[in-house]
C-alpha cells in the first residue's frame, strides 16, 4: 500500500521552529553565564565596604580619644 505524503509546508515550518528553539537554548545559556558573572562581580563592593567601615570606626575611636585627652 503506497501513500502519497504531501505535507512539505508543515515539515518546513517544523524544521524552522526546531531551528528557533535551538537558537533560543543557546542564547539562554549565554544569559545564564552573563548573570553568573554579575553575581561574582560584586566583590569590589564588599572590599570597599570594609575600607569605609574601617575608616569610619578608626575616625570614631580617634575622636573619642581626642575628647578624653582634652
Amino acid at each position: 500500500m503506497k501513500t502519497n505524503y504531501i505535507n512539505g509546508e508543515q515539515d518546513r515550518r517544523i524544521e524552522c521552529l526546531e531551528n528557533h528553539i535551538a537558537t533560543l537554548n543557546n542564547e539562554m545559556g549565554e544569559v545564564k553565564i552573563a548573570v553568573s558573572g554579575i553575581k561574582t562581580d560584586v566583590n569590589w563592593l564588599k572590599k570597599s565596604y570594609w575600607v569605609i567601615a574601617t575608616a569610619s570606626i578608626g575616625a570614631l575611636m580617634g575622636a573619642i580619644i581626642n575628647l578624653l585627652l582634652k
